[in-house]
């Protein structure tokens, strides 16, 4: 790969440009082609530089029957990937050992990259293990205790009913929710959301979640929304948190963050970040203040301060984030309703995350990692243990509405025992012109 350093010039004194070259970035390009062939790199991964050349000279003088040596011993330096695409550019903590040699940036040299695991994530989802540990009031057991006949105190009992019947009333005279194209499952599980502290909701492909999860949190917000205390929004990735996010502004504007670093947060939602809010804020602040006749980039575009995020976050309806990410939240900072989206894609480690926080709400079904040891425990997600263990009755919504109708009867017979409905006509869904069927009634 060839290879090119750049560092930030734009310094007020020596310290600082010191600072800055002992995090490098690095910019690779592959030495035969344009741009980087196809690779499983992402925006934000950890990766170790292996000097390939010198790999391959400690491999050459080996005999064949010696065991290779771990790559470990072959590390130049750790990196965080900043972009993928054309080339690939990489910060790293300090400088390559054998790039320190000037003479090697003035000719191709061959290395190799490796990911790591994500460090920062490990140590967020310890963090939460520790806190349910060291927590006796932290109980995830606590959410789960929804009305029954064995509780004996009536009083209590009394009142989480009339709770109950203040919501079903309040969802009767809402004029709004009633002109809604909902189905009944999509209704009872809003209806369930709203009534109790946990609720689980299973949803098949073409189901509507993202729907019924932006009316949840729409009524959240309609019916129980205090200033100050925003809602959170999660998922495991970023493309699922945008995809929501997107999906909730559909509504209405939100006073709504997203929580994240700009380059991993979709183009059309950077005015919503952390960033661009802290700006606007900073921006406002110098205007009221008379004082100020001079605006400096160093004064809008600084890193921002814990008191400004403060301010930010609790000056918002929504903050959506990944789930690894509500690590960085300071501690205080607890949510009256969070909701979590796709949660059974999340090994428990990472939901413990934002679950100290308090959750209500998980969707979706889990992948199969492949981890020999720890392929016992975390190749069932917290979402599928809840439904497998706990007495908790999930909703699922039950029907779809993507697939052509007679596309739905294998996979509702399959996985869903039959009760997986379509909500479109056949017409809906037209047979392109081009391809031909023998029946034209099962394509």
């Amino acid at each position: 790969m060839n290879i090119s350093d750049s560092f930030n010039t734009d310094t007020e004194n020596d310290d600082e440009q010191e600072e800055k070259c002992f995090e490098p970035i690095f910019y690779f390009e592959h030495y035969k082609y344009e741009k980087i062939p196809s690779h499983l790199f992402n925006i934000g991964d950890s990766v170790a530089l292996i000097d390939q050349e010198q790999l391959d000279e400690y491999l050459s003088k080996q005999n064949k029957t010696d065991e290779k040596p771990p790559l470990r011993l072959f590390y130049q330096s750790f990196g965080i990937i900043l972009s993928i695409y054309p080339l690939l550019s990489i910060k790293f903590t300090y400088w390559p050992l054998s790039l320190t040699n000037s003479n090697y940036l003035n000719r191709q040299k061959l290395f190799r990259l490796e990911r790591l695991p994500n460090f920062v994530t490990l140590n967020r989802s310890i963090d939460a293990f520790e806190k349910i540990i060291n927590n006796k009031d932290l109980l995830l057991i606590k959410p789960f205790l929804n009305l029954s006949d064995n509780i004996d105190k009536d009083q209590l009992k009394n009142y989480a009913q009339d709770q109950i019947r203040n919501v079903e009333n309040n969802l009767t005279d809402d004029n709004e929710y009633n002109h809604a194209t909902l189905n009944n499952s999509q209704r009872q599980a809003i209806k369930n959301a709203l009534e109790n502290r946990l609720t689980l909701i299973q949803g098949p492909p073409g189901t509507g979640k993202t729907e019924t999860s932006a009316w949840i949190i729409h009524l959240w917000l309609k019916k129980f929304f205090q200033e100050g205390q925003p809602i959170l929004i999660c998922a495991e990735t970023h493309q699922a948190v945008d995809n929501l996010t997107r999906r909730l502004l559909q509504y209405r504007q939100y006073r709504l963050i997203r929580y994240g670093e700009p380059r991993t947060v979709a183009p059309d939602l950077h005015k919503y970040t952390l960033p661009t809010q802290i700006e606007l804020l900073r921006r406002e602040k110098q205007q009221s203040n008379s004082n100020t006749t001079t605006t400096t980039n160093k004064s809008l575009y600084g890193p921002p301060k814990p008191k400004e995020i403060r301010e930010i976050i609790s000056k918002c309806q929504i903050l959506c984030m990944t789930c690894s990410g509500v690590g960085i939240l300071e501690p205080d900072f607890k949510f009256p309703f969070i909701l979590i989206d796709e949660a059974s894609q999340i090994t428990e480690p990472n939901i413990l995350i934002p679950l100290v926080r308090i959750t209500d709400q998980i969707v979706l079904l889990p992948p199969i990692i492949k981890m020999a040891e720890a392929k016992p425990l975390l190749e069932q997600s917290f979402f599928q243990r809840l439904l497998e263990n706990i007495n908790i009755n999930s909703i699922m919504l039950d029907t779809q509405y993507r697939m052509h109708p007679s596309l739905i009867d294998f996979p509702s017979k399959v996985f869903y025992d039959g009760s997986l409905k379509t909500g479109i006509k056949p017409e809906q869904r037209p047979t392109p012109q081009e391809i031909k069927f023998i029946n034209k009634q099962i394509p």
